[in-house]
């Protein structure tokens, strides 16, 4: 988990909260047999038919998953 935590907070900013208790992911059956790591964006239109987020977020989102990749690569 320490690679993705650094991953994560070079990227935005924000150390991130290690939690499936809070919504209704699957991670949070999967997680009682092994890690997981759920990270992506929240906005008021999630999952709905016209869900959307500003670009920047998306730009964020990128740059944490490519480190993330890179961390587990190097």
């Amino acid at each position: 988990m320490a690679k993705i935590t650094a991953a994560i907070e070079q990227a935005t900013g924000v150390a991130p909260k290690f939690d499936t208790g809070g919504g209704t992911s699957d991670a949070r059956f999967i997680a009682k047999y092994c890690p997981v790591a759920e990270f992506g964006l929240v906005g008021a239109t999630m999952h709905q038919a016209d869900e959307c987020v500003p670009v920047e977020q998306l730009r964020v989102l990128a740059q944490a998953y490519g480190s993330i990749i890179k961390n587990f690569t190097a």
